[in-house]
């Protein structure tokens, strides 16, 4: 993973005042650039290495792995039970906890950009929502294979400073998760997941985490994809 960078900041005259004082109190806050990429749950395996690699080859600069102080990496199949569960009963809903990034901010970077896979989706977006209202701009968030509530996914796209908001479903691969999936069908997706998963095929919601023959050709296609839509 690379180190972090230092960055410029951004300077906020926020009226910090009590009545005693008379003068405001200025606070710096990290100004946020480069793209960050968070995968499935688990937030390991062997796609995201190619992966962003794909991304970087296709011409989107400045790529690191997504981590988060609200989301520590889980190891192992354990780990991965307690995200997707994690995903499914409370973060998939807008929440009040400050998703600050830890790292991988990148001060030669241009845009602020924002791709989630599947859980890593819902980290992307509580991220980018806690930024945006902290008055940052997020160029791009991209919602892969995402769990995530309609009411939320609207309020993402009604934030001025999100100015765009690409969703990409894998419905035409046999994915049963799209965005604005209910409660209700999410919790009827667990067999057919199971399935998909253990067959490691690389069929509907696992079509990029699987490792497969044509893998580097579906990873070059989407990060294609998001080159096509803007991110730099």
């Amino acid at each position: 993973m690379p180190f972090p960078i230092l960055t410029p900041v951004v300077v906020i005259g926020a009226a910090l005042t009590l009545k005693s004082d008379t003068k405001p109190v200025t606070a710096y806050v990290k100004k946020p650039r480069g793209t960050l990429y968070w995968g499935g749950a688990g937030l390991d395996g062997a796609y995201i290495a190619p992966q962003l690699k794909a991304f970087a080859a296709a011409g989107i600069q400045h790529v690191s792995v997504g981590l988060t102080n609200s989301a520590t990496k889980q190891i192992g199949e354990a780990g991965m039970f307690i995200d997707a569960l994690r995903a499914g009963l409370t973060i998939r809903y807008e929440d009040g906890d400050e998703w600050t990034i830890g790292s991988g901010m990148n001060a030669a970077a241009q845009q602020f950009n924002l791709i989630g896979y599947s859980y890593g989706s819902l980290l992307a977006a509580q991220t980018a929502n806690f930024y945006a209202k902290q008055g940052h701009v997020v160029d791009h968030l991209v919602l892969i294979g995402a769990p995530i509530d309609v009411d939320f996914l609207s309020k993402l796209r009604m934030r001025k400073n999100i100015k765009r908001v690409v969703v990409v479903d894998l419905k035409d691969k046999g994915d049963p998760i799209y965005a604005g999936i209910t409660q209700w069908e999410l919790a009827t997706t667990a067999p057919t997941l199971a399935e998909q998963m253990k067959r490691l095929r690389g069929e509907g919601h696992f079509y990029y985490a699987h490792v497969v023959a044509d893998s580097p050709t579906r990873w070059a296609a989407l990060a294609k994809r998001l080159y096509d839509e803007g991110l730099r």
